[in-house]
């Protein structure tokens, strides 16, 4: 992560109304998480978390739980112009770009209410 949690705002406050084992279980899966064009991983998480009107602890459950085997890849290889790529599987998305080591960490996680 960009920021240590201990010093960034975004994760004060991420983390205000959650029991010490959540928080663990949050840093856990801040991890696994990119912080793209925000200041922080935990920024990230909130903005993606109130937009999709979803708990963030929730969306980090779900985006940590996605079944990438069996998921639609598109592009199937490789990644597009902005270095990401999605997975889809049945209504959800996952959207992942590659960090420095080529690790792929989650930009963000949905689902299409279609």
């Amino acid at each position: 992560m960009a920021n240590e949690p201990q010093s960034d705002p975004f994760f004060a406050q991420l983390c205000q109304e959650y029991t010490s084992s959540e928080i663990a279980e949050i840093e856990q899966y801040l991890t696994e998480w990119d912080q793209a064009s925000y200041i922080s991983v935990a920024h990230n998480i909130l903005d993606h978390a109130a937009r999709k009107e979803i708990e963030p602890l929730k969306l980090l459950r779900k985006a940590h739980n996605f079944n990438k085997k069996g998921a639609l890849r598109v592009p199937k290889s490789a990644y597009r112009q902005d270095g990401s790529a999605v997975y889809r599987k049945g209504n959800e998305y996952l959207i992942v770009r590659p960090d420095k080591f080529g690790i792929e960490k989650i930009v963000t996680y949905g689902v299409n209410d279609d």
